[in-house]
């Protein structure tokens, strides 16, 4: 999100961050972040993470991710992809 923000010289509101990253979080975050790097993109910027590519991730990685967490990191994208908006 800083990145978007330094590209497009946008305050991108809700990015304000807590003093330390919530260690609970540090998982999800790391999840956000492969499956945002292996995104796809369109004339219009980056595509959204779908659930079938969050399904897929965890399929090959086979990395433990609970409901809720799944959808933190689809929230996460809306944000991110409300940035190029």
């Amino acid at each position: 999100m800083e990145q978007v923000e330094r590209q497009t010289g946008r305050k991108i509101e809700g990015l304000e961050s807590p003093t330390e990253f919530p260690r609970l979080l540090s998982h999800v975050w790391s999840a956000f972040i492969s499956l945002s790097n292996s995104r796809t993109s369109g004339f219009s910027g980056p595509n959204p993470i779908t659930y079938e590519q969050v399904l897929a991730w965890k399929q090959i990685t086979e990395y433990p991710l609970l409901a809720w967490e799944t959808e933190v990191i689809i929230r996460l994208d809306k944000m991110y992809l409300g940035a190029y908006s």
